[in-house]
C-alpha cells in the first residue's frame, strides 16, 4: 500500500469529492427529468411508460443506497490512511532513533580504536626505548 503524501491526498480527496459532486448532480438531473416525465405520463396514461418508470425510480433509490454504503466506506478508508500514518511516522521516528544511536555507537567505536592504537603505540615506543 502507497502512503501519500499531505497535497496527495488532499488532490486526491478532492478529486473524490468532485466526482462525488458530478454523480449527485446528474442524478438530480435524472431525478427532475423522471418527474418531468411522470408528469407527463400522468397526462397521457400508458402502463409501458409507467413501468419503465418505476423501474428507473427503482434503480435511482438503489444507486442512492450504494452511494451512502460507499461513502461509509471511503470514511473508514480515510480514517484507516490516517492510522497508518500515524504508525508510518511513529516508526519513522524511531529509526531516526536508532540511527542516531548507531552513529554515535560508530563515533564511540573510532574513537576507542584511536585510543587503542595511541596506546599500543606508546607501549611500542616504550619497549623499544627500553630495549
Amino acid at each position: 500500500m502507497k502512503l501519500l503524501s499531505k497535497n496527495e491526498a488532499q488532490s486526491s480527496l478532492r478529486k473524490d469529492n468532485d466526482e462525488l459532486l458530478e454523480t449527485n448532480l446528474r442524478l438530480r438531473q435524472f431525478e427532475r427529468n423522471v418527474v418531468g416525465k411522470l408528469n407527463t405520463i400522468k397526462e397521457t396514461y400508458e402502463p409501458e411508460k409507467l413501468a419503465k418508470l418505476k423501474e428507473f425510480e427503482q434503480f435511482c433509490k438503489e444507486l442512492a443506497v450504494k452511494r451512502s454504503k460507499l461513502l461509509q466506506e471511503l470514511a473508514g478508508i480515510e480514517q484507516e490512511i490516517v492510522k497508518k500514518k500515524e504508525i508510518y511516522y511513529g516508526l519513522i521516528a524511531k529509526q531516526d532513533a536508532l540511527d542516531e544511536k548507531i552513529f554515535n555507537l560508530h563515533e564511540q567505536e573510532s574513537k576507542l580504536k584511536l585510543r587503542e592504537a595511541f596506546v599500543v603505540d606508546l607501549e611500542q615506543k616504550w619497549r623499544n626505548k627500553n630495549q
